[in-house]
């Protein structure tokens, strides 16, 4: 099986994210943006009822009577479009066969989006139908999501995956865990009664992969089978999902490792590729570093990739990436006034970079301890963090580049380690260690640190919260000896009070060539 460079999950709706009437061309024109890309492979999601085909949206009339004035137009612009006789995701399929692209049938295996407002144009008729088989308190949205302990329930999904395999000649299906991964009721501890499930769904996808493999035979090709889980290997299977034992059973041809909403840049390829032998692995992130207002910088897209392919990921995997299929002068006018775009148009030029490390080798890093609490599969702190009085936290950060390599041949600019405080802006209050080396004591005849000129490590054109105020950042000049490829450990040491950090992050900057 052949490895993909970068792997993109596309929600399908977002394309009729612009102003009617849409044409041919706008739809057409989210696979064409890709040609000529680093891009392999699009997910794209699978609506329930294949785009509207099959009627299973609420009617358009009692939608105009239903829905919110500034309700995103989506589903009124497809549902328009396929009244016209068009069949937009098969449009889809066939563009990417066309212009070399392998497309996967995404299906979102428990969203629950809209699924707490009272109606919702978004919101199959099928889900009303099943209420009663609802998981209940503990999940997201008010425990919105299905339970698969019902076999009505893993019915409708396997018909849905069926339907889709049979319709349209694509090269795989997406089991998209992240939205959201429950699928059982936890009870009342961590693993709970859903781990104890752990079977129910494992014959689930056995299921799942027999509809996948009588497909296969018909067109006389292996259609390939993705499981896309947020969080750990550990995460997985305290919510049910036993990834190891797919994979030794055969049932998977890829893993995705992703997070739920929020960006996380700490994913255990390494380990993971030992526990799912013959699997290929791919990593990535959600779009978005602080939500709302934070997509997650280039530059970060960039070191987060460095770090997975040096750990031996296959690939690069994003969630949900929407602009790079999208013209945003196309965008309609309540986009325009509420946003909702997760990446900034000038992150468009990435889809040229994350796929090959050659390409990103010397580009401009940013590196970036995750928001994450810490847990069983987390045994060590993330952000916030707070620093008791007198007292020190360490931090991990992961480092892909090769930084000895690159400042032999003459190519480091520059490197600079920063810390943000909520609660602090006395420089002399505390200090940043770097694999235990003291950044603020190596300059004998200099401040503890310097008030920097700016509170940002490099522009970041889709941020919509303001940055932080300058006397709450601390930032250190490092020296590439210091820097290690692979793990790093930051140390933040107070000298006396306690404190709270809320952000630390690494800045590589490379000599343009």
């Amino acid at each position: 099986m052949k490895k993909r460079r970068i792997l993109i999950n596309n929600d399908f709706y977002n394309i009729f994210q612009v102003e009617p009437p849409v044409t041919d061309s706008d739809v057409l024109a989210a696979v064409d943006r890709l040609a000529g890309t680093q891009v392999d492979t699009l997910f794209l999601m699978t609506p329930t009822g294949l785009a509207g085909r099959k009627g299973d949206f609420i009617s358009p009339e009692l939608i105009r009577l239903y829905e919110h004035p500034e309700t995103d137009p989506s589903i009124r612009n497809l549902m328009e479009f396929c009244a016209g006789g068009k069949d937009p995701f098969g449009m889809l399929v066939e563009r990417a066969k066309q212009r070399g692209l392998e497309i996967f049938a995404s299906f979102r295996m428990n969203d629950t989006h809209y699924l707490d407002q009272i109606f919702n144009p978004w919101i199959p008729l099928s889900y009303y139908d099943n209420l009663h088989h609802r998981v209940g308190p503990g999940g997201s949205r008010g425990g919105a999501e299905l339970d698969y302990r019902k076999s009505a329930v893993r019915n409708q999904v396997l018909a849905q995956i069926r339907d889709a395999v049979i319709r349209y000649p694509v090269d795989g299906v997406e089991m998209d865990c992240t939205r959201n991964c429950m699928f059982f009721p936890r009870g009342s501890t961590e693993s709970g009664f859903a781990a104890e499930c752990a079977p129910v769904m494992t014959d689930f996808v056995r299921q799942v992969r027999g509809v996948l493999d009588e497909a296969g035979m018909r067109v006389g090709r292996r259609i390939h089978l993705c499981a896309t889980i947020p969080g750990s290997l550990y995460h997985a299977r305290s919510e049910g999902l036993d990834i190891p034992l797919w994979a030794r059973l055969g049932y998977l041809d890829l893993l995705c490792l992703s997070s739920p909403f929020v960006a996380d840049f700490d994913r255990d390829v390494q380990d993971t590729r030992l526990k799912t032998p013959g699997v290929q692995v791919y990593a990535g992130c959600d779009r978005n570093c602080q939500w709302p207002g934070r997509p997650v910088p280039r530059e970060t897209y960039r070191a987060m990739t460095m770090n997975y392919l040096q750990q031996g990921a296959d690939g690069i995997y994003l969630y949900n990436v929407m602009i790079w299929t999208l013209d945003p002068k196309r965008f309609p006018a309540m986009v325009l006034r509420h946003g909702g775009q997760g990446m900034s148009d000038s992150d468009r030029g990435l889809m040229y970079e994350l796929g090959d490390p050659s390409t990103l080798e010397y580009l401009d890093k940013l590196y970036m301890v995750s928001h994450a609490a810490e847990s069983v599969d987390r045994p060590y702190a993330a952000l916030p963090v707070t620093v008791p009085a007198s007292g020190e936290v360490t931090l991990r950060l992961r480092v892909g580049d090769d930084v000895a390599k690159a400042a032999a041949q003459g190519r480091i600019k520059a490197i600079f380690l920063q810390a943000v405080s909520s609660d602090c802006a006395d420089y002399n209050n505390y200090t940043l260690k770097l694999n235990s080396v003291d950044l603020s004591r190596q300059y004998a005849f200099l401040p503890y640190a310097d008030k920097p000129a700016e509170a940002l490590l490099f522009p970041e054109p889709g941020r919509s919260v303001p940055p932080p105020p300058l006397e709450n950042v601390r930032r250190h000049p490092v020296r590439p000896i210091d820097l290690h490829t692979g793990i790093n450990y930051v140390t933040i040491k107070s000298y006396k009070d306690a404190m709270t950090i809320t952000d630390l992050e690494l800045a590589i900057r490379y000599q343009e060539s």
